[in-house]
């Protein structure tokens, strides 16, 4: 029975010095925001997805986020972050784009839970070992809610466009979605503490109208304020720029014509480029360390009395 008492407490010894390792790290993210959806972007008809952003439109994102590591391999992070996403179909190279003349900018707030696996690391930080490498590389994914509000500007003025309704009342739409996030990211740590990050996210939505739209042109007597119906609608200053391309579709883009306002189809999602910096903290359970060799000699004492 004391052989064995002996094993355990050398097994337990060992796991708990094995287990000296990062077990949570708390820091900030910085970075930029893109998104993919009806309005600019497209440089062709055949362009992938994934392809489909105006870089010049990317705008800027921020937050601050928790992790905690359950084995070497596996973590789960909490994440918050503001991000603002915009387009204008004035950037387009499609003519009918163009001719529809839309633009935004939208405000983004989301909390996600997403859990890390990581397939490639490189880590030592023992206390019987004097080295400082701790680098990990991995894949997220998990879920979360956005409240989300876009924006339009006329005449050098914003307008929440979500009040405003502008594909009508029956189109209206709430300023929460759940979002699904997906996407890689490395890390590095310093001098045990200091750890800094990369990471690249694509959010998956279940709302088309990140950009305030998606179906058809409202009647006008659909729209209930006089701001609803000068943004529903902007197609008159495209044609009024003096685009030649633009001829041959005039008068295209109204009520009960046969051009859509939006891509019903398919929902909008963004991106989330953002660097982080972070404290790192190890388990080193020090207590139960001492604890357990201070065990163990008494234990070997014992053994040499006999």
């Amino acid at each position: 029975m004391k052989k064995v008492s002996f094993l355990l407490i050398i097994f337990c010894s060992l796991a708990i010095n094995s287990s000296a390792q990062y077990n949570m790290d708390f820091g900030v993210n910085l970075g930029g925001a893109n998104y993919v959806g009806d309005i600019g972007g497209k440089q062709s008809e055949a362009q992938p997805w994934l392809l489909d952003m105006n870089l010049s439109q990317t705008r800027y994102s921020f937050g601050g986020f928790y992790r905690y590591n359950f084995t070497k391999n596996i973590a789960a992070k909490l994440s918050v972050n503001y991000a603002r996403i915009a387009g204008a179909d004035s950037l387009s190279e499609i003519v009918t784009q163009r001719a529809r003349n839309l633009s935004f900018r939208t405000d983004i707030i989301e909390a996600n839970i997403t859990a890390e696996y990581y397939f490639f690391t490189m880590n030592n930080i023992s206390r019987a070992s004097n080295s400082r490498i701790d680098f990990g590389s991995y894949v997220f994914a998990g879920g979360g809610v956005a409240l989300f509000y876009p924006y339009a500007q006329l005449d050098n003025k914003w307008y929440s466009l979500r009040p405003l309704q502008t594909e009508g009342v029956d189109n209206a739409y709430d300023e929460m979605t759940v979002i699904v996030p997906l996407g890689a990211g490395a890390h590095f740590t310093f001098n045990k503490k200091l750890r800094i990050g990369v990471e690249l996210g694509y959010r998956f939505t279940f709302t088309d109208y990140l950009d305030d739209i998606s179906t058809r042109y409202a009647p006008e007597s659909d729209l209930p304020f006089v701001e609803s119906v000068a943004l529903a609608n902007r197609s008159a200053e495209a044609f009024q720029r003096g685009d030649e391309e633009l001829v041959p579709i005039q008068g295209f883009f109204a009520p009960g014509a046969l051009s859509r306002r939006g891509n019903p189809e398919n929902n909008d999602g963004y991106f989330l480029g953002q660097i982080s910096i972070s404290y790192a903290i190890v388990n080193r359970n020090s207590f139960s360390k001492a604890r357990y060799r201070s065990t163990i000699y008494r234990k070997r004492r014992t053994r040499l009395k006999f």
